[in-house]
């Protein structure tokens, strides 16, 4: 009973999961075609250069440079280096990376009728972090590539340069930035009228209708005096209408 149970729900999953890759097409070619740029840009870079090698694009802005991070994002582990090994730090981020995108697929999953914006942003962020899970999964280490220096300035905070990064960066901070965009220019809370308002409403309406239903309705009244007089010309000829 319970095998039959557990392959029932597998079944139902895997036909709400096909229903749903018909219909998410747009999302889903922007996932697929970010996760495969990722890769085979790093493809190309670590098997065409050395490692720290550097390639001139834009004089003191822009360079192909091949470093390995075995970090976090942007060559960063958040302190967790002083207190943890660099193979624990990686179990760590794999983990963390498999509960994100868990959680980022379910999301996309129950907007799959939300604004299209959402939707990519969303996609994005799971190609993102597949892109350096895989790296993280089979490598041990992430491979960057993209170095931007800020033309010969020192900025505070941030240096004369900004740290290596990879296509998969750029996807998960494209991702990030167009989510909080729609929360911030598209996305708006379903209206709701106010009880008190709406009662108002309704209990002034069915007044102004029973008013309206009684006048049609109440007969004109009879008038006393017309009353007590047919009742005496009655009292005083109680055979007039036999006789006739």
């Amino acid at each position: 009973m319970k095998q039959d149970n557990a392959d029932n729900s597998i079944i139902k999953f895997f036909k709400a999961a096909w229903a749903y890759i018909k219909h998410a097409k747009i999302e889903l070619i922007v996932l697929v075609a970010l996760f495969a740029l990722d890769l085979i840009t790093k493809a190309i870079v670590g098997n065409n250069m050395y490692l720290g090698e550097s390639i001139q694009l834009i004089p003191n802005l822009l360079y192909i440079r091949y470093v390995r991070n075995t970090k976090a994002a942007f060559g960063s582990a958040f302190g967790l280096e002083k207190v943890l090994s660099l193979d624990a730090i990686r179990i760590i981020f794999l983990v963390i990376t498999v509960l994100a995108v868990s959680v980022f697929a379910y999301l996309l999953y129950r907007c799959r009728r939300r604004h299209i914006l959402m939707r990519v942003a969303i996609a994005l962020i799971i190609a993102g972090a597949l892109g350096n899970f895989f790296d993280r999964l089979v490598y041990h280490y992430v491979r960057d590539f993209i170095a931007f220096e800020f033309l010969g300035c020192d900025l505070p905070l941030l240096g004369t340069a900004f740290p290596v990064f990879n296509v998969a960066d750029m996807g998960l901070t494209v991702g990030v930035v167009l989510f909080l965009v729609y929360f911030i220019a598209i996305y708006k809370e379903p209206k709701t009228a106010k009880p008190t308002e709406t009662v108002t409403e309704l209990d002034t309406s069915a007044i102004e209708e029973s008013d309206e239903r009684g006048e049609r309705e109440t007969p004109e009244p009879i008038d006393n005096a017309e009353q007590t007089a047919v009742a005496a010309v009655s009292a005083e000829n109680p055979d007039e209408e036999g006789g006739k």
